[in-house]
Formats: structure tokens, sequence, C-alpha cells
């Protein structure tokens, strides 16, 4: 059975639209409030999500689960590690290991507070409007930072740093319920850490708007901090 990287390699519009996201947060953080919103508009791609809806919203043969014999049994819901998700501490421990990048396909990541501090001053263009993929902005919709349990978590996986990955949307919601055997993925931790996209430069401007800004960028182990 020859195995994988990820369900399908990043289209280049994903990249353009990172691209843009970041300029929008230049012009944002410089009190240009017109290109901003232009800039972000311009990132909000159609064809991103001709390409994201049949992974995560698993329609198609690319999610298509095969047949692996002794997977470990389905654990009551109520037996299941807890917590079901990570605690903000792990997160942002997760997010200081592996980047701002997926660890299967490797695109670019926005966090969700980044998100939610755009869709809130921009809310048209960076819209976020429902849980309907049509009423969410392509481009950050595709880039949604996750964390995704390598061992299932209804299979008895735990929710522990050894066990998590930073995801994106694509990866996580489309390995759903199944094993990493059943997408036929290799385990991501094999691969080295993709560098911080552009070598710091592209996401600090994103990372710049949340509140706890500054603390972040100037931590030791912040991957923004300068060598």
């Amino acid at each position: 059975m020859e195995l994988r990287d990820c369900f399908d390699a990043p289209i280049l519009k994903i990249f353009e639209a990172a691209r843009l996201l970041d300029q929008a947060v230049t012009a944002y953080i410089e009190g240009n409030d017109a290109s901003a919103r232009s800039l972000i508009r311009a990132a909000d791609m159609e064809e991103i999500g001709e390409w994201l809806d049949p992974i995560w919203l698993r329609r198609g043969e690319l999610t298509k689960a095969v047949k692996v014999a002794n997977l470990p049994p389905i654990v009551p819901e109520a037996a299941r590690h807890k917590p079901r998700h990570p605690t903000p501490a792990m997160k942002r421990e997760l997010v200081r290991r592996d980047g701002h990048h997926c660890r299967y396909c490797g695109m670019p990541l926005v966090r969700k507070e980044v998100r939610q501090e755009l869709n809130r001053h921009y809310p048209e263009a960076a819209r976020w409007k429902s849980r309907n993929e049509k009423d969410q902005h392509r481009g950050l919709q595709v880039m949604w930072l996750q964390y995704d349990h390598l061992s299932v978590h209804s299979r008895g996986g735990k929710t522990i740093a050894d066990n998590l990955v930073v995801s994106c949307a694509a990866c996580n919601y489309g390995r759903d319920r199944f094993t990493l055997e059943e997408m036929r993925f290799r385990d991501p931790r094999i691969h080295p850490r993709y560098p911080t996209w552009d070598g710091r430069r592209a996401w600090t401007g994103l990372e710049r708007i949340l509140p706890e800004a500054k603390r972040y960028l100037q931590a030791p182990d912040s991957p923004f901090r300068p060598s």
C-alpha cells in the first residue's frame, strides 16, 4: 500500500492568498483600512474552495478510507481521554514546536485568534458568518490552524503534545475519525519541522494584531525572534 503525506498538495492560490492576507495585516497596522479591506477580499478565492471542499467535506475518492486489520477498538465516549481539545498552554507549545504550517501538507496557517481579529475589524471582507462553508472567507478557511490527534481520540488517543500536531482544516477534517493507516498517511512527525514561512517575516504582521503580540514576538522561544 503506497503511503502519502496528505490528501492533495496545496494549490498555488493558497500561497497567493497567504501573501495577500499578510499584506492586508500590514495595511491594517499602518491604518490603511481601504487597502486592508481590498487585500482581504482578494484573498477570498473561489478556486481555494473548489480545492478544499472535496477534502474537508469528505466528498470523493481522496478521503476514502482503506480497510485496516486489528485497529484499536472504539472507546465509549465517557471513557475517552480528557480534555478532548488541547488547553491554551498546550496550543502555544504546539505552535512553538510545529510553527505556522500544517505538518501534513505544509501550507501556511492562520490561528483562530488572528482570523477573529480580522473579522472584528472587517466583518464583510474577512467574512465568517455561519458554519456553512459558503459563508466563510475561503483563504482564512483553508489556512485555519487546527490541532490533530495522531492516534485517534475515539480509539484511545490522548490529548497530549506527543499525540498532537498542528494541522490545516483540510487535513484535520479530511481525516475525521480515521487513523493514519486508514488514510494511508505517513506519520507527520518523521518530517522535519517546516521553517516559519518566509523566514519569520511573513506571519509577523499577522501576529502583531493580537493583544499579546509583543510578548509573543519577543519570547525566547518565539519563531519570530531574530537569531
